[in-house]
């Protein structure tokens, strides 16, 4: 069953698979741009001559400005409805992207891609919110964690999909493309999409209640988690911005066999977002926390391996240590959000949602840009050092955080 009680009536519980639908091929094709910065790396190199800390800076650009809105978004969403706001993620994510991709002077390409993550950083919240409101409690888990997989699903498409296009025709051209399709999915949900009866704008459905920012701020779990979400988004952003670039510039793989590797990173992402919310469920009984402290700990391990990989090693072994990576480093956010949302009110799971990846994109941001300056100065081992010390870090922080949900 799709709603509960207030929720849905049933006469809609047939169409909640519909909105499931809307949000996981708008999230698919959102992410092979939001993930796909990485992909076209080493074309817009050569392209525009750029350095990698002009690389980690695009991608910091679109995650800084993703960042900052989500938040805001959230309470937006809380107070005006989730169709608002799905409009909105798809048309201002990749209305920008398409006038960015005529665009090849450095820094207004960084103004456009500063741009989409505007539209960006409305995702988490109005999705949660959506999906929130549209199904039962007993099969949130299951459908948070198959949206969830559409975002890695889309950032290994970017490995190959991007790649060849830029290979092709070049990198704006595959931007281009990119867009028109996020364009033609915003239209698909302007006919499609609708809110459950009484969750309109201006209808009981809608809190109309003052915000209290007190409240939400004093939620001290919520606040560890999303400094834990941060160190882990930290190495998400470096993973995704830079394993192309070092499978190619360090250990000598071709362009196609390195977007290959991004795609087994988002292969095990996708894998980890379903893998460790069974495992809560199942093997924890609905504790999060122990898988938590799992991810940290296999991203700190895997990380350093890769810190400190030889070329002599074999393909096999490092196929492991990717997969691995992207099980940990990028396979952390569905059970970061389902956490969220329990330990949240439930009038303000699209708040809470925001302002965790707020703090969660403050890392993913600022990883690229201050990994991509080390590989300048210091060389990759170091870097990928400094990445799997934040990772360990993360595995710390989460011993202190009294995870209880909130009835």
């Amino acid at each position: 069953m799709c709603g509960d009680n207030i929720m849905t009536s049933e006469k809609e519980t047939g169409y909640c698979w519909v909105i499931l639908s809307i949000f996981v091929i708008a999230q698919f094709v959102l992410s092979i741009a939001g993930f796909g910065w990485g992909s076209l790396a080493p074309f817009l190199k050569n392209i525009m001559t750029l350095n990698s800390t002009q690389i980690g800076l695009i991608c910091s650009s679109f995650y800084f400005t993703a960042s900052i809105v989500a938040f805001p978004a959230g309470i937006f969403i809380d107070r005006c409805g989730v169709k608002k706001g799905v409009i909105f993620w798809l048309g201002f994510t990749g209305i920008p992207l398409f006038f960015l991709s005529f665009i090849h002077s450095y820094f207004l390409f960084l103004v456009f891609v500063a741009l989409s993550g505007f539209g960006y950083g409305i995702g988490n919240p109005v999705a949660s919110k959506g999906l929130f409101i549209w199904f039962a409690r007993k099969t949130r888990g299951t459908v948070f964690g198959i949206r969830q997989a559409a975002v890695t699903a889309g950032g290994a498409t970017a490995g190959i999909f991007l790649v060849y296009i830029s290979e092709k025709m070049g990198p704006f051209v595959a931007i281009r493309i990119i867009s028109l399709i996020i364009i033609i999915v915003m239209g698909f949900a302007i006919f499609f999409y609708r809110d459950p009866a009484g969750y309109g704008a201006g209808t009981d459905g809608v809190s109309k209640k003052k915000f209290e920012f007190r409240i939400i701020f004093s939620n001290s779990p919520l606040l560890l988690l999303s400094a834990y979400m941060a160190m882990l988004g930290l190495s998400q952003g470096v993973v995704i911005s830079f394993l192309i670039l070092y499978m190619n510039e360090i250990l000598g793989y071709s362009l196609i066999m390195s977007g290959s590797f991004l795609a087994m990173l988002m292969i095990g992402a996708a894998a980890g977002r379903i893998f460790w919310g069974l495992l809560s469920d199942s093997v924890f009984q609905g504790n999060r926390k122990p898988a938590l402290l799992l991810i940290s700990a296999f991203a700190f391990t895997s990380v350093s391996v890769l810190a400190y990989w030889s070329k002599g090693w074999p393909n096999w072994l490092l196929m492991v240590v990717v997969i691995v990576i992207g099980m940990s480093s990028v396979g952390w956010n569905s059970i970061g959000l389902v956490t969220v949302s329990e330990i949240s009110d439930k009038d303000k799971t699209a708040s809470a949602v925001g302002l965790a990846s707020t703090i969660a994109w403050a890392g993913v941001f600022i990883g690229p840009i201050t990994f991509g300056s080390m590989t300048d100065y210091f060389g990759y081992s170091a870097a990928w050092s400094v990445l799997a010390f934040f990772c360990l870090l993360s595995f710390i922080l989460c011993l202190f955080i009294p995870i209880k949900s909130r009835k």
